[in-house]
């Protein structure tokens, strides 16, 4: 039933006129103490506001990063985040894209312009390096925030206790609403400055930012985008290192080999072998002689060492904790020197198992450099709190006597309390080798003495195995490079850096009409090679020039390894010195010598071997028939003729 006016409700009575407050308010009458409180509590809880907006923006920003990882052919939909954090994904996603745009790329971006909210993701090794910048920054400003979130607490709380005494009086209220007008007017003249509509940017071919800094309180687009600049302007990597994949290690492999060292054969000449002798680590590669034989050298080696990773793991791996990494080698360095007196690769020596220490243990003040005597009273003290071996071991690296009794070897380490070495008489000095051995070991220019090389070599290894897949990756990479061209390489870099072109397109056909299953269908095909051509190391057959110039189409058969076949020359030299060749070789009681590189044939070989003994026989020297003598009339004789002779009475 349609309703009449009768029964209608009452209309709702007028609203009371608005009180502007343009002009209403007379500054002069207000206190003017109180607004001048008033407006600086008003900036410190604004200034509040924008951090904890800006924490939260952070947090949320790397949860989107995190949703989204880096090397996945696609875009990220950002529509349900705020403004700045989209304007922040622009940032990354124009810094992460190859400036040589491929087809599959240009289709993702074309994609990308009907809705602004979604951005195109980084690909290969810039895409990953970029997005870990983004979240390395953002999470050390989450961070940063909070403790000063945490250090401004107590003054937010003050802040608002005084703004609630503040309402209590007539003046306080006129004040206020002061301070309220005031900061109206400002916001208007801003607006009226920055007008917002489509004109101001019509000219502008870039995608216009959503956020607004000024009342987000926070501007993380310019955060993101002055840290990514440090990637792609200042050149933190070299080509080398690829951001961040690989290791740049040839000047540094270049400079050891300057080194005049004692054994020659300590570091290789090539950067490849070099670089293996770093995989199977130091302790196991170089002996603990050929190390202390030149121990300033190897010092300088493993500072080199250590700076470089530092650096490479700072640069390539910002959300790490090198600190962490190396406390917690140098902890468990600590644990088995302080054992042992060594560690792997490092002999074991009892007596210096407390070099170690670096903390007081039992009362007694060692450390790693000594024991500090001006602690100590008197000489009853000294040998009292600190052991006997502990003394000995002092003694002897001072290059005293470390014999008799404990309070005796306490005493002569008192005499060091305020008397320098040379000036103590040389009676209470060690005169055998040994002593003086362990005085030149042990008295040594600090960091150069067995446990301090040990440490930094634990932490250089320490940094390797962090760094492991980066080490396997730069071996895989040298060896690869032996057999590529400069074309080869050079495509193979921009692969590298900005990803394949063919598996960006894969990515793209299934976003599309088109369904995975061809591809499936294609990785699944038997690859076309009649020929029997090597595979390379991705997956296909070699060029066929490289085939033929290493020689790999001739097979060369050895009858002593078991009629094994050895495809290349190089494969058929290299194998005279392996153990199936050497193992061979002892079967038949023939050394493996240089005589038989070359030979493959049993029956050739020990021909060679008999003629080779026989010859050695002939070399020999027989005493019966090379001795000569002479008789009385100068007629010379072998020895044999002579005796026979001589027995007969004929001479």
């Amino acid at each position: 039933m349609p309703n009449t006016g009768e029964n209608l409700p009452p209309p709702p009575p007028d609203l009371p006129p608005r009180q502007a407050f343009t002009t209403a308010i007379d500054y002069g009458k207000a206190d003017s103490e109180l607004a001048e409180t008033v407006t600086s509590a008003c900036s410190v809880l604004e200034e509040l506001r924008c951090l904890k907006a800006e924490e939260e923006a952070s947090l949320v920003f790397m949860s989107s990063l995190l949703r989204h990882p880096p090397g996945v052919a696609g875009t990220a939909d950002v529509s349900s985040l705020a403004g700045a954090l989209q304007d922040a994904w622009e940032a990354l996603s124009s810094a992460s894209v190859s400036p040589t745009i491929t087809q599959a790329q240009k289709s993702l971006l074309e994609a990308s312009k009907d809705d602004p909210a979604e951005f195109a993701l980084g690909r290969g090794q810039v895409g990953r390096m970029m997005h870990t910048a983004a979240l390395s920054v953002c999470c050390n400003r989450a961070k940063d925030l909070s403790k000063q979130l945490h250090n401004k607490r107590q003054q937010e709380e003050s802040i608002i206790r005084v703004l609630r005494r503040a309402k209590t009086t007539q003046a306080s209220s006129e004040a206020l609403l002061a301070v309220f007008d005031e900061k109206l007017q400002q916001l208007r003249q801003y607006h009226v400055r920055h007008p917002v509509d489509g004109k101001s940017n019509a000219r502008n071919t870039k995608r216009q930012k959503t956020g607004h800094p000024t009342a987000d309180g926070y501007d993380l687009s310019s955060l993101v985008s002055t840290e990514l600049a440090r990637y792609t302007q200042e050149a933190l990597f070299t080509t080398e290192e690829v951001v961040g994949k690989y290791f740049d290690l040839q000047m540094l492999h270049q400079e050891t080999l300057t080194f005049a060292w004692t054994n020659k054969t300590m570091f290789p000449d090539n950067l490849t072998d070099f670089l293996h002798l770093l995989s199977k680590g130091l302790g196991n590669s170089i002996s603990e002689k050929d190390k202390l034989q030149d121990r300033k050298k190897y010092r300088r080696f493993l500072s080199s060492m250590q700076e470089y990773l530092e650096s490479f793991l700072k640069r390539s791996m910002p959300l790490l904790s090198i600190a962490r990494v190396v406390d917690q080698a140098l902890e468990d360095f600590k644990k088995e020197w302080g054992k042992t007196g060594g560690v792997a690769g490092w002999e074991e020596r009892a007596s210096e198992s407390n070099w170690i220490q670096d903390n007081v243990q039992n009362g007694s003040s060692v450390t790693a450099h000594g024991i500090d005597v001006s602690k100590y009273a008197s000489v009853e003290e000294l040998a009292k709190q600190v052991n006997g071996d502990v003394l000995k071991t002092e003694l002897s690296r001072l290059g005293l006597k470390c014999g008799g009794t404990l309070l005796d070897r306490a005493k002569r380490l008192y005499l060091t309390k305020d008397t320098p070495l040379d000036k103590l008489p040389k009676k209470v000095f060690a005169k055998s080798k040994s002593s003086a051995k362990t005085k030149t070991e042990c008295v040594s220019t600090s960091g150069e003495r067995r446990v301090d090389l040990a440490r930094q070599e634990v932490i250089v290894t320490a940094l390797l195995n962090q760094l492991r897949p980066t080490l396997d990756a730069t071996i895989r990479r040298a060896e690869r490079r032996q057999t590529q061209t400069l074309k080869e390489r050079e495509q193979e870099l921009e692969e590298e850096l900005h990803g394949s072109e063919f598996t960006e397109a894969e990515g793209t056909k299934k976003d599309g009409n088109e369904s995975g299953d061809s591809d499936e269908d294609d990785e699944d095909t038997p690859i076309y090679n009649p020929k029997g051509v090597p595979l390379g190391w991705d997956g296909k057959p070699i060029p066929y020039w490289l085939f033929k110039l290493h020689g790999l189409n001739h097979f060369y058969p050895c009858e002593i390894c078991g009629n094994e076949s050895y495809r290349g020359r190089r494969n058929f030299e290299k194998h005279f010195a392996e153990a199936k060749h050497a193992y061979g070789m002892k079967c038949l009681g023939i050394p493996n010598t240089k005589h038989f590189h070359g030979v493959t044939k049993i029956e050739d070989a020990q021909e060679l071997w008999r003629k080779l003994q026989s010859s050695m026989k002939k070399d020999n020297f027989d005493g019966s028939k090379d001795e000569e003598y002479e008789d009385s009339h100068g007629n010379v004789l072998s020895r044999t003729d002579y005796e026979d002779l001589a027995r007969q009475g004929l001479l």
